[in-house]
């Protein structure tokens, strides 16, 4: 059976972002497990392990080492089933390529490693520009030693020895710092979206919102997505001096939430909250958590790869997300107010009670309220989806 990619280009309010469309041949796809899978969220080296040692050709036939790929603050270093066959992979390659400009602001480096050949490697970096080491693991030695191999496969298949697609980020001693690995092999985390939970900045269009008690921007990472790939919808908060937000989690008031409307063919995954602080309010002698300073919301979002999941988009020529943060009162030198009140969204007088919700809007330059993704079908004739 043939398999069909999906690019999706994301629309802000404020218009069309362009992108292109990423291409792949027609290939089959592996035949069904042999065994069940295992929870891929526990092979490998976690979180405090020290990644092994290895020597890989690149692309180029160059020997690369763990410590030789390294960034100032470290490695990104990425399992990929192949650059051959799967146009997962190949997709996800490719997007990273697009962010590797932001990787770099971060200060770390990225590098992908596969069962490939270097002459695969570098015929598909040449027609695809790719400017970051693609590695080859050759009987899939590095991918073994890692103890993510694809155990699913029969060994008497020819596609045996690629890995479980995953990614390690590791400092400059190479102690595992985050790790993303999905349970499906159609679940790919964007760069950007990987770098927006690590504190780090992306380069894409946002939308501005401001009141005389907090400052909001909102943007989603990526401009273009395929079923299973996890994008995020993002809110940078920023309080103002002697203000503060309660955090999730607060018993007696009011915590800021973020909500994401579930619809058929949108997998919406729980927010990402950064840890808070305790707060002492003197005049009631309580102890609270709140956000006094700038912090982020990180939403999760996947275009369902699932058969049901495509089902509910055949023949759409637009997905829209649709969100509120609700934003509950804040303090302000002991004083409970509304942290945005309809007037600071909107423009329109309204009383301001002591809790508020942020409408949704549409004109270029208000509160986040929904972003529209337009569906481009490209190439193949069927999406094969599997778990």
């Amino acid at each position: 059976m043939l398999a069909r990619l999906l690019t999706f280009c994301l629309f802000f309010v404020s218009g069309l972002i362009a992108s292109g469309a990423v291409s792949s041949p027609l290939v089959a796809q592996p035949p069904a497990a042999a065994a069940p899978a295992p929870d891929v969220r526990k092979l490998g080296p976690q979180v405090g392990d020290k990644l092994p040692a290895f020597s890989l050709q690149d692309q180029a036939g160059r020997p690369r080492t763990l410590e030789s790929l390294m960034g100032p603050k470290g490695l990104m270093l990425i399992f990929s089933r192949s650059a051959s066959w799967c146009p997962y992979c190949k997709t996800q390659i490719v997007e990273m390529q697009g962010r590797l400009a932001d990787v770099k602001q971060s200060g770390y480096e990225m590098a992908v490693i596969t069962y490939d050949p270097v002459p695969v490697l570098a015929e598909f970096a040449t027609r695809r520009q790719i400017a970051f080491p693609l590695l080859s693991d050759p009987g899939s030695a590095v991918i073994k030693q890692y103890g993510i191999l694809n155990t699913t496969v029969d060994p008497t298949n020819n596609l045996y020895g690629y890995s479980f697609p995953g990614m390690f980020i590791v400092n400059r001693q190479g102690v595992v710092t985050s790790r993303f690995f999905e349970d499906g092999y159609q679940e790919r985390n964007t760069m950007s979206s990987v770098l927006v939970r690590m504190g780090s900045k992306v380069n894409v269009p946002a939308t501005k919102v401001a009141s005389p008690n907090v400052e909001i921007t909102s943007y989603t990472t990526d401009q273009v997505a395929a079923p299973g790939t996890h994008f995020s919808v993002v809110l940078d908060i920023t309080p103002a001096p002697r203000v503060h937000v309660y955090a999730p989690g607060v018993t007696g008031y009011k915590p800021i939430v973020l909500t994401v409307k579930a619809k058929p063919g949108l997998v919406v995954r729980a927010a990402q909250y950064p840890k808070s602080e305790d707060y002492h309010f003197k005049p009631l002698d309580e102890h609270v958590q709140v956000y006094q300073k700038p912090f982020r919301i990180v939403q999760d979002v996947m275009i369902d790869p699932s058969a049901a999941g495509q089902a509910a988009l055949k023949g759409a020529t637009s997905v829209t997300i649709e969100g509120d943060p609700e934003l509950p009162g804040v303090r302000r030198q002991g004083v409970l107010q509304p942290a945005v009140s309809a007037a600071d969204v909107d423009g329109e007088p309204e009383g301001a009670g002591p809790r508020t919700r942020a409408r949704s809007v549409t004109a270029a330059g208000r509160l986040y309220g929904t972003d529209t993704i337009r569906l481009i079908q490209r190439m193949w004739s069927q999406l094969r989806s599997r778990s």
